[in-house]
C-alpha cells in the first residue's frame, strides 16, 4: 500500500502540480458543468418547496382539504352539509383567499386570506399567530386586517396603519390591526399576506356567500373513512384530498418545465465529460514511455489502472466541490430567472430566498464524480494496455485511433438510427423520455463519427491552409491529423457547446416567431382593457359586465368582445376554462384552428353544449375534434362536444372555451377577466382609449392598453421565460473553450520536438505562435461546421417531439440567420483567442533543450 501511495505522489501528484494551468481548466471545466445543475436544481426545488410551504401553514393541523374543482371558489353552503363531522371528533374551518397587488406599488403582490377568528383553537394557524394584540374584536370591523411582518417591513406599517390593496378594479383600503411575527400563518407567502375576518374578505372580494376551501381535522385512524364518506355526500364538483396532495398536483403540473430545465444542463455536464476525457487521455500519451518503465519494472496493469483511477476521482472529488460552492453561489440568480415563469404560469408564491436541499446538493456531488470517472474509462483502458516496447512509439496511441474510425464510425450510425427510432415513440406520462434519449443518440452519434470525418477533412483544410496562410498552416493542420484522438475529443466538445447553442437558437427563435405571428394573427382588436389589478399580475382581477354597455356606448366602438377565465380541473389535472362572447369573435376575430377551418365556419357550430379546445389541452388530454368532455361546474355536470382545436400560447395548462352565456348559466357568475375592444376603420386608438378611461374614472381601476403594447409586453414575458437558458448554453460554450484550450496545451507540448527543430531550421517565435492559433482557428471551424450540423438535428427534436410532447404546442421553424451568423463569429473568434496562452507557451520552447532531451 505504501508502495503504491508513494507512486501516486511521485507519478500523479508531481506531474498535476506541474502542469497547473490543464489542471486549472479541468477542474474549472467539471465545476462549470456541476454548478449549472446545481443552481437549476436548487431553485426548482425552492419554488416547489415554497409552494408546499404555503400549503401547509395556511392548513395548520389540518389533515383534509376541501375545495371546488369548478374553480377558485365554491358556494359556503356547502358547510352546512359538514354538520355530522362533530360526531366523529371532527372539526372544520372555513377560508377564502386570493392573490391581490399594492396600491400604487404594481410589482408587490400580496395574499389576502380570510378566515373564521372565532374559529376552532385548534387551528392554531389561523387564531394564535396576532403579536398579542389587545384589540381583537377589531378583526370584526369592516376594515381591520392583520399583516405579515415582511408587507409591514416593507411598506413600513405599523399598528392603526392604512394599507391600501389592488382588488378587482377597486382600491380597498384596510387597518393595520396587527403585525403578525413570521411564523405559523404569518410565514405564508414569506409574510406577504393580508388577513382578515372570513366576512370582511369576502366583502373586499366581491365574493359574498363564496369561500376558497375547508380544512378539516379528523382523527387519524378515521381519516380514510371520513373522506369516503365526505365524497359521497359532497356534490361531484368537490374534491377531498390531503393537503399535502395539492403540492403533488403542482409538482405534476410544473414537471415538463423544471425537468426540460435539468435536462439541459446535462448539455454542460457531457460537455465537461468530453474535457476530463481529453485530459486524461493528454495526460496518459504524455506519460505513455513512464508507463513502459514502470511496467518494465514490475508495476502490474492493476496498480497502472488504480494510479489513474484514482487522478480520476481527484479531478471529480476537487472538480465537483468546487461546482457545488459555485452553484449555491450561483442559484440565486437561477431562482431570479425562473421565478416569473413559475409566477405567471403556475403559481404566485414569492421566491426570495434559495433554500438548501442537502440530498440534491448529495445527489449533485456524486453524480460529478461518477461522470468524471465513467469518462476517464477509455483512457485508463489505455494505460492498462501499454507494453513496454511499444511505449516507446509516440504514434501508436494516435494510430490506434485512425484505424478504429471506421469501427467508431459505424457505432455512429447505430446511434442515429436509434435517435430515428427513439424519436417516433409516445411520452411518458407526458414527458419526453425517449425525445431526449433521441437528442443523446444523435450527440453520441455525431462524436463517434468525428475521427474518420476529420481523416478525411483535415488533409483537404491542409491544402487550404497553405494557400492561406502558408507554411504554418500546413503544418498546423498535419499536426491536428497527427493527433487524431485528441482532435476528435476537442471538436466533439466544442461541436456539442455550439449544437446546444445553435438548436436552442433555433427552437426560441422559430417558438418566438410563432408566437409574433399567432399574436399579429389573433390579437384582432384595436384596445384590451382588464381591471388594474389583473395588469397588476393577479390573476383574478375581474369587473362586472355592466360595464359593457358604456365602453359600448363611445364614440367609434363598434364591438366589445367580454372574455372570463378561471383555473379549474380536469380529470384531476389543472388546465384553464375560458368564456367569451364568440359570436363577437365570429364576425371580428381570427382564431387559427389546426384543422384549417377558418374562424367563422367553426363557431358558426357552437351552441349551448359545444366547446373549443386549445392545442396544448387537447394533445395532453388526447382530445380531438368530435369529443366530448363532461365539465363539472357549480350547477352540476356539463357535457359538450369539442367543435374544434385552436392554436393559443397563452398557457400550457391549455384553455376549453364555451360561450359566455353559458358560462354565466353554470357559474351563476356575471363578471368577466378582459374585453378586447374593435374600433370603426381609421379610428384613433389613443383617443378612444382617453375617452374610456375618462367614462370609467369614476367607476374603478382599469389598464386598458392598445395590440402594440400588448404584443410588447407579450415579447417581454416571452424573453424572460428562456432568460435561464441563454446562460446555460453560454456555459456550455464556455467549458468547450476550455476544452479546445486543452486540447492546444497538449499539441504545443506533444509538438516541443518539432518546434524546436523549426526554431534550428530559422522558424521565429512568431511562427511558432502562427502555426498554433491556426490550430485554434480550425478547431473553431471544424467545431463550427459540425455544430451547426449537429444543432440543426436537436433543433428539430427540440420543436417537432420534446417541446411538442412537454407543452402542447406546435411550433413553426424558423431558422434565425443573423443569430447563427453572429455566434459563429463570435465562437470562431473565441476560439482563436484560447489558442494564445498555448502559443505563446509553445513560442517558449527552448530548442537546445528538446532536442537534447530526443
Amino acid at each position: 500500500m505504501f508502495f503504491e501511495l508513494n507512486l501516486f505522489r511521485r507519478f500523479i501528484l508531481r506531474d498535476l502540480a506541474k502542469n497547473k494551468t490543464r489542471t486549472c481548466l479541468t477542474l474549472v471545466g467539471i465545476a462549470l458543468g456541476v454548478s449549472v445543475l446545481i443552481a437549476i436544481s436548487l431553485a426548482n426545488h425552492t419554488a416547489l418547496l415554497k409552494f408546499k410551504e404555503t400549503v401547509d401553514l395556511v392548513s395548520g393541523k389540518a389533515n383534509l382539504e376541501i375545495r371546488s374543482t369548478a374553480g377558485p371558489f365554491m358556494d359556503e353552503n356547502t358547510l352546512s352539509d359538514l354538520s355530522w363531522l362533530g360526531s366523529v371528533g371532527g372539526k372544520y374551518m372555513p377560508m377564502i383567499q386570493q392573490t391581490v397587488a399594492v396600491a400604487d406599488k404594481n410589482e408587490e403582490l400580496v395574499q389576502i386570506i380570510g378566515i373564521d377568528m372565532l374559529g376552532d383553537p385548534d387551528f392554531k394557524s389561523y387564531s394564535e399567530e396576532s403579536s398579542g394584540s389587545n384589540n381583537f374584536l377589531d378583526l370584526f370591523s369592516s376594515k381591520s386586517v392583520l399583516v405579515g411582518e415582511r408587507l409591514a417591513n416593507t411598506l413600513h406599517l405599523s399598528k392603526g396603519s392604512p394599507v391600501k390593496l389592488l382588488i378587482n378594479d377597486q382600491t380597498e383600503t384596510f387597518v393595520v390591526s396587527d403585525i403578525m411575527s413570521g411564523e405559523g400563518l404569518g410565514g405564508v407567502y414569506s409574510g406577504n399576506l393580508v388577513v382578515g375576518d372570513l366576512n370582511v374578505v369576502q366583502r373586499a372580494l366581491r365574493a359574498e356567500g363564496k369561500i376558497s376551501q375547508i380544512e378539516v381535522i379528523v382523527p387519524e385512524n378515521l381519516l380514510e373513512q371520513t373522506q369516503f364518506q365526505l365524497r359521497q355526500e359532497l356534490a361531484p364538483n368537490i374534491v377531498i384530498d390531503r393537503p399535502s396532495q395539492r403540492g403533488e398536483q403542482v409538482e405534476k403540473m410544473t414537471r415538463s418545465f423544471k425537468y426540460n430545465l435539468i435536462a439541459l444542463t446535462f448539455i454542460a455536464l457531457m460537455v465537461g465529460m468530453f474535457l476530463i476525457y481529453n485530459t486524461m487521455t493528454i495526460s496518459i500519451i504524455r506519460r505513455r514511455p513512464e508507463i513502459g518503465t514502470m511496467r518494465a519494472l514490475g508495476v502490474t496493469r492493476l496498480q497502472i489502472m488504480m494510479l489513474f483511477c484514482i487522478e480520476s476521482l481527484w479531478f471529480g472529488v476537487v472538480g465537483t466541490s468546487i461546482g457545488l460552492l459555485m452553484g449555491v453561489a450561483m442559484s440565486q440568480g437561477a431562482l431570479k430567472a425562473i421565478a416569473g415563469t413559475f409566477q405567471h404560469f403556475y403559481f404566485q408564491t414569492p421566491m426570495e430566498s434559495v433554500a438548501m436541499a442537502p440530498m440534491t446538493l448529495a445527489l449533485a456531488f456524486c453524480l460529478g464524480v461518477v461522470l468524471t470517472l465513467v469518462a476517464s474509462i477509455p483512457p485508463v483502458i489505455e494505460a492498462t494496455g501499454v507494453a513496454p516496447a511499444e511505449a516507446t512509439r509516440r504514434a501508436s496511441y494516435e494510430s490506434k485511433i485512425d484505424r478504429l474510425s471506421p469501427w467508431l464510425s459505424l457505432l455512429g450510425v447505430i446511434c442515429f438510427g436509434g435517435a430515428v427510432v427513439a424519436s417516433g415513440q409516445q411520452p411518458v406520462y407526458n414527458f419526453p423520455v425517449f425525445g431526449y434519449v433521441s437528442a443523446l443518440s444523435a450527440i453520441i452519434g455525431a462524436a463517434l463519427v468525428m475521427p474518420l470525418a476529420l481523416r478525411f477533412l483535415l488533409p483537404l483544410l491542409g491544402s487550404l491552409c497553405r494557400k492561406i496562410f502558408g507554411f504554418e498552416g500546413l503544418f498546423a493542420a498535419r499536426s491536428l491529423h497527427g493527433t487524431l484522438g485528441r482532435t476528435s475529443v476537442a471538436v466533439a466538445s466544442l461541436m456539442i457547446g455550439i449544437a446546444m447553442m445553435v438548436s436552442l437558437g433555433i427552437m426560441i427563435g422559430s417558438f418566438r416567431e410563432t408566437v409574433m405571428v399567432w399574436i399579429d394573427q389573433t390579437l384582432q382588436a384595436d384596445l384590451w382593457l382588464e381591471s388594474s389589478a389583473r395588469a397588476a399580475g393577479s390573476r383574478f382581477g375581474k369587473f362586472d359586465q355592466s360595464l359593457m354597455p358604456v365602453i359600448k356606448s363611445v364614440p367609434s366602438v363598434v364591438a366589445v368582445d367580454a372574455f372570463v377565465d378561471t383555473p379549474i380541473e380536469y380529470k384531476g389535472e389543472q388546465t384553464n376554462l375560458g368564456a367569451g362572447d364568440l359570436d363577437v369573435t365570429e364576425k371580428y376575430g381570427h382564431l387559427k384552428f389546426t384543422s384549417g377551418e377558418p374562424t367563422k365556419t367553426v363557431l358558426a357550430r357552437m351552441g349551448h353544449d359545444s366547446a373549443i379546445v386549445s392545442e396544448s389541452f387537447a394533445i395532453r388530454k388526447g382530445v380531438a375534434q368530435g369529443d366530448s368532455l363532461t365539465l363539472q361546474t357549480p350547477s352540476g355536470d356539463h357535457t359538450v362536444k369539442v367543435e374544434g382545436v385552436y392554436y393559443n400560447y397563452a398557457s400550457d395548462l391549455g384553455y376549453i372555451v364555451i360561450p359566455r352565456a353559458v358560462f354565466k348559466e353554470l357559474y351563476h357568475e356575471d363578471r368577466v377577466s378582459n374585453c378586447a375592444i374593435y374600433l370603426a376603420p381609421g379610428a384613433d386608438p389613443y383617443a378612444v382609449r382617453a375617452e374610456i378611461q375618462k367614462r370609467l374614472a369614476k367607476v374603478g381601476l382599469f389598464s386598458i392598453r392598445t395590440t402594440s403594447e400588448l404584443r410588447k409586453e407579450a415579447i417581454k414575458i416571452f424573453d424572460r421565460t428562456f432568460a435561464i437558458t441563454y446562460a446555460l448554453h453560454t456555459i456550455a460554450i464556455a467549458v468547450s473553450m476550455l476544452a479546445v484550450m486543452n486540447a492546444l496545451f497538449a499539441l504545443a507540448l506533444e509538438s516541443r520536438r518539432e518546434f524546436g527543430i523549426l526554431r534550428y531550421m530559422g522558424a521565429s517565435k512568431k511562427q511558432i505562435q502562427s502555426v498554433v492559433l491556426t490550430e485554434a482557428g480550425i478547431l473553431g471551424v471544424l467545431g463550427n461546421l459540425s455544430g451547426l450540423a449537429l444543432g440543426f438535428v436537436l433543433s428539430l427534436l427540440l420543436i417537432f417531439v420534446i417541446n411538442k410532447q412537454s407543452f402542447g404546442w406546435t411550433v413553426q421553424f424558423a431558422v434565425p440567420y443573423d443569430f447563427l451568423i453572429e455566434s459563429s463569429i463570435l465562437v470562431l473568434l473565441t476560439s482563436v483567442l484560447s489558442g494564445i496562452v498555448p502559443a505563446r507557451f509553445a513560442a517558449k520552447t527552448v530548442a537546445p533543450q528538446v532536442v537534447r532531451e530526443e
